[in-house]
């Protein structure tokens, strides 16, 4: 390994590795998804079928996560393992494929959107689209792409979030899922997801720092898309963590006055 190599893992890491088939295994997961899709009963609805693959991601994306945290070590400090792909024997490696299996996941769900009405929404579309691209390259560049694979235990949330919209119709667990829900959003995607941002934007500057001097424009333009991008994100988590906020006022409101007539 030359010098140069080394000086550019310091702070770009050295995984995904150029021998993981990256497209592949994004391939694989989309058809995968579109399998499962086709294999759940015909008599559900187009909706109900992606709530429950969206589970089935949700559940294996948060569970990749915590494994990892129990599994290895965890350093948010280190530039290369929060801002780069990860060091390779540290357990970053296996990184890659949780990524892809979420971006295929993508793939799949933007296509059903754009199918059926039913399951459209433009704040998911625009959503699917910001982290698509991230994710894609931070596969490809590595820059962001441990961020990305923390970033997935923010799916907790998506877990009560379609279990109260599977049982819509009955009353009791809708509302146990439903106050999961908001449990789990405010916890996953507004509290860990806010410290997992404070750490690779703690780190940001060291970085493009780093990359500059080493003259690696590239990386340094990627690196800035990426702090765009999880800034949106972020914008994105508040705007809909201001909608269940004025949701659950306004039933509250609505509940009083029902009491009081």
């Amino acid at each position: 390994m030359s010098q140069n190599d080394q000086l550019r893992i310091q702070y770009m890491g050295n995984t995904p590795s150029s021998n993981v088939p990256i497209m592949s295994l994004i391939i694989i997961s989309t058809i995968i998804n579109i399998l499962l899709y086709k294999i759940l009963p015909s008599s559900l609805s187009p909706f109900l079928k992606s709530h429950i693959i969206s589970t089935i991601h949700a559940f294996i994306s948060v569970v990749g996560v915590v494994n990892f945290f129990f599994k290895y070590e965890i350093n948010f400090k280190q530039i290369n393992r929060i801002l780069g792909g990860g060091i390779s024997g540290t357990g970053d490696e296996i990184m890659v494929y949780s990524v892809c299996y979420s971006t295929g996941y993508l793939i799949y769900d933007l296509f059903l959107m754009f199918i059926h009405k039913s399951v459209r929404n433009n704040s998911a579309i625009i959503h699917h689209i910001v982290i698509l691209i991230s994710i894609l390259l931070g596969l490809y560049s590595k820059v962001g792409h441990s961020c990305h694979f923390y970033y997935l235990a923010e799916e907790l949330s998506t877990i009560p979030l379609n279990l109260k919209t599977i049982y819509r119709n009955q009353p009791r667990l809708h509302h146990i899922f439903s106050l999961l829900f908001v449990a789990s959003f405010f916890l996953s995607r507004l509290f860990y997801g806010s410290i997992i941002f404070f750490y690779a934007f703690r780190a940001a500057p060291q970085f493009l720092k780093m990359a500059w001097n080493f003259h690696d424009i590239t990386s340094f333009l990627i690196a800035f898309i990426q702090a765009v991008l999880c800034i949106l994100t972020r914008l994105l988590n508040i705007y809909w963590a201001l909608l269940i906020l004025k949701k659950i006022f306004s039933k509250n409101l609505s509940e009083k006055k029902k009491k009081s007539s």
